[in-house]
């Protein structure tokens, strides 16, 4: 236990909350808002906007919790002054308040979905019984991440479901009461660029996971696979940046902006992947990921409204 962090105090919920793993939930909700401005102002609604964001913060809190309290029963996290990040391991919150932190993420969550129906059922081609199937999905894969997907190689798959398709199609659609091509093609941008997070992390961790029962893709197909899909994935967003422009969903000015600086950052964080492969020089790449896909999301936001 750390010492100077009291259990159950706020200092160890902020901790627990993990507020830097709050950016990639929010980049779903903007890059689908922005899309959905640009293609139908009249429908875009700012309340049903800023619903979307704390939903998806609700539930992002809720993961990182079920995530500290699976991997510590799994043996992945143990107590160390080093990591006090790892908060259930080190003790600074108690079981009982992670169960009642999860169960409030949940229920607020749900209270906040039910309120965007309320905005929205009217305009929806079902009703919105498909925005009450989507919200019951998304709550599965909050717990079906940390103690399933991960574990058996399909997180990078979870990833681009639940930090993809679903909150950027999810939000695109209540802001415009419609689906179409360009909301796939910003949801695969956004998986993509946070699965490079993943990646990394996984990349890290390949030889102590396995120990711990946890066989992620880069364990099942191994380190070079885990390199190379880091890059292929960035690769994936300009793609994609490419196909928007040619929808003119975007314009060339937007995709010169967006996609030179993304690609210029997300190679030289490759290549220092490649040179490091290995070992504690590793986690500075933990701040440039987040930070690369991060300035992806604004920028697309941007040339997107």
């Amino acid at each position: 236990m750390n010492n100077k962090i009291a259990v159950n105090s706020p200092k160890a919920w902020f901790l627990g909350i993990r507020p830097s793993s709050l950016g990639g939930a929010l980049m779903t909700v903007f890059v689908g808002s922005g899309l959905a401005h640009g293609t139908s102002p009249e429908t875009f609604s700012w309340p049903v906007a800023i619903l979307c964001a704390v939903f998806a913060c609700l539930m992002q809190v809720a993961a990182n919790l079920i995530n500290d309290v699976v991997d510590f029963k799994r043996g992945l996290d143990k107590s160390t002054p080093e990591r006090i990040d790892r908060i259930y391991a080190n003790g600074l919150l108690t079981r009982g308040a992670m169960n009642a932190g999860i169960a409030f993420c949940i229920v607020l969550g749900g209270l906040v979905g039910l309120t965007i129906l309320y905005l929205v059922k009217d305009h929806l081609a079902y009703g919105g019984w498909e925005i009450i199937l989507t919200g019951v999905i998304v709550i599965a894969c909050t717990f079906l991440y940390s103690t399933t997907f991960a574990y058996h190689g399909l997180g990078d798959l979870a990833v681009l479901l639940c930090f993809g398709l679903i909150p950027v199609c999810g939000t695109f659609y209540v802001l415009t009461y419609t689906l179409n091509y360009d909301a796939l093609w910003v949801a695969i941008i956004a998986g993509a660029s946070i699965d490079t997070l993943l990646i990394l992390n996984n990349y890290r961790d390949r030889d102590e996971d396995p120990l711990a029962g946890k066989f992620t893709s880069v364990v099942l197909l191994g380190e070079r696979f885990g390199r190379y899909l880091y890059l292929f994935a960035g690769l994936l967003c300009i793609v994609m940046l490419i196909l928007l422009y040619l929808d003119q969903c975007i314009t060339w000015i937007g995709l010169i902006y967006t996609a030179i600086p993304y690609l210029a950052l997300h190679t030289m964080a490759w290549v220092k992947m490649n040179r490091i492969r290995q070992g504690e020089g590793l986690d500075a790449l933990y701040y440039e990921t987040p930070r690369n896909f991060t300035i992806l999301g604004i920028l697309l936001t941007i040339a997107l409204w």
